[in-house]
């Protein structure tokens, strides 16, 4: 015997491609399934979720509690934003429909469709939705069939960090040559055989304003390109070449000059210990110390047994550069390298997994700030239109608005919203910050990175997403660039 006030369980999934791609944050699906339930007038009995699970099997601890609880007799409903949400598969979606939901007495919403099985339109409905979920999917499984090897064997774009001078045109899956970031490029290529120091040369894009689609030039941006043979015509997998499909700027004696002059700036520093410029380490140059305001370095620390342990040291403590010491009783401490190299990939997989860790790094930020800046003060605007228009949207799902009066509502506030995202990307633009959709794109490439472990490829996801670093004894502090 059901109560009178209906017990729905959300159910709420995202896998890290979803969310990144389709904006299914865990954040936002639960929002919007609270006001949808409080609208209804259910009891909302518990809160199911996946987080970075794939909706082709039913291998999923949220998933299986909550069949436990339905089995249990504790839920009258299950409550989910869209039917993909419960599975991309058309059997396992019929299966926990019929065999486990209804079998149970537990009647099934799809909220953006708009569907209930507790009637039969609903029901078919839902088993039509679940056919073409499926099919969805075997076509995005027969894509990426071939594999990003045989994708780079045919010339085309394998995925990953966009290389500078190119764009990704989704369309076609070609690369573009991007105009302005292809100028700088060709300056780069110029200035360097000419002999100018890459520091010298960062200085001047800087001077000049230059900036690429990952934020400011440095020069570990620009070893990467002068090394990147993309521009030669070739497509990279695994460290084999294979002839591109894109059109080439640079042509081959230049890029084999280019070559020849940093391997003899990388001799010169095996012999002379003076290096020529760019990062070793995937933290070098980012890691400041938060007690004397010095910078941290890559050290080698030679125990008394002989062993030797790889460290970042802050500059003052190791005394190792004179002008680099602050205060030469700092006692900051010595960090083991593979520690805390670790320590700062978990938190950038902390936002792969959830997105909606953005909110939070932003929110944080805010409240510390006395003060706020004109950029976190127009954040905070956009975010409270995008709530407004979210309710206004949620209101017209459930019947209450018809769409003229959503209209008459939300185009006003998407009109100031878009005015303020402009004028948020100015204000970014003149201190190399990134949106938080760029920082998602990022985000999206780090597990392919990771996997291919290419040291300049880690690098620099890092430089693409964090300003710097402040260390504290045991603290990290990350400054992110879309904080």
């Amino acid at each position: 015997m059901k109560r009178n006030r209906i017990r729905v369980a959300l159910y709420i999934r995202v896998s890290t491609a979803e969310q990144a791609s389709e904006g299914y944050s865990i954040g936002e699906q639960t929002t919007r399934l609270k006001k949808y339930a409080e609208a209804m007038e259910w009891d909302v009995y518990k809160i199911y979720v996946d987080p970075g699970y794939s909706g082709g099997n039913t291998e999923r601890p949220g998933l299986t509690k909550m069949i436990q609880d339905i089995e249990a007799g504790e839920i009258d409903k299950v409550v989910v934003y869209k039917l993909d949400r419960l599975s991309r598969s058309q059997l396992d979606t019929l299966y926990l429909i019929e065999k486990v939901f209804l079998a149970n007495d537990t009647d099934f919403v799809s909220m953006l469709e708009n569907f209930d099985t507790s009637t039969p339109f609903g029901r078919a409905m839902i088993g039509i939705l679940a056919v073409f979920a499926q099919l969805e999917r075997e076509q995005i499984k027969e894509r990426m069939g071939m594999g990003k090897e045989a994708i780079a064997k045919i010339g085309k774009w394998n995925g990953g960090t966009e290389p500078i001078g190119y764009d990704y045109n989704i369309t076609d899956g070609k690369l573009v040559v991007n105009e302005y970031e292809k100028m700088q490029v060709l300056e780069l290529f110029d200035l360097y055989l000419k002999g100018t120091p890459l520091r010298t040369i960062e200085t001047l894009f800087i001077d000049k304003g230059y900036k690429h689609k990952h934020g400011v030039w440095s020069p570990n941006s620009m070893k990467r390109v002068l090394r990147n043979n993309i521009y030669l015509g070739f497509m990279k997998y695994k460290g084999v070449s294979y002839p591109g499909e894109h059109e080439p700027f640079i042509d081959e004696e230049t890029y084999n000059k280019t070559q020849k002059l940093l391997d003899e700036r990388v001799e010169a520093y095996k012999l002379t210990g003076i290096k020529p410029g760019g990062q070793t380490t995937i933290l070098g140059g980012l890691l400041y110390c938060k007690q004397c305001g010095g910078k941290y370095a890559k050290n080698d620390w030679k125990q008394r047994t002989g062993k030797v342990t790889k460290i970042y040291s802050c500059y003052s403590r190791s005394k190792k550069v004179r002008k680099m010491v602050k205060d030469p009783n700092c006692k900051n401490k010595n960090w083991n390298r593979d520690i805390l190299d670790a320590v700062v990939l978990d938190e950038i997989k902390k936002l792969v997994i959830d997105p909606s860790y953005i909110h939070e790094i932003q929110k944080e930020k805010i409240v510390k700030v006395d003060e706020p800046s004109k950029i976190d003060i127009i954040r905070n605007e956009i975010a409270n239109l995008d709530d407004q228009i979210s309710r206004f949207m949620d209101l017209y799902g459930i019947g209450r608005f018809t769409i003229d009066q959503v209209d008459g509502k939300v185009a006003p506030l998407t009109e100031q919203r878009n005015a303020l995202l402009k004028e948020l990307a100015i204000l970014n633009a003149e201190i190399g910050a990134i949106t938080e959709e760029e920082a998602i794109e990022i985000l999206e490439t780090f597990e392919d990175v990771i996997e291919r472990g290419e040291f300049e490829e880690i690098r620099l996801m890092i430089e693409s997403l964090i300003y710097y670093i402040e260390l504290d004894n045991d603290d990290v502090y990350i400054h992110w660039k879309f904080a």
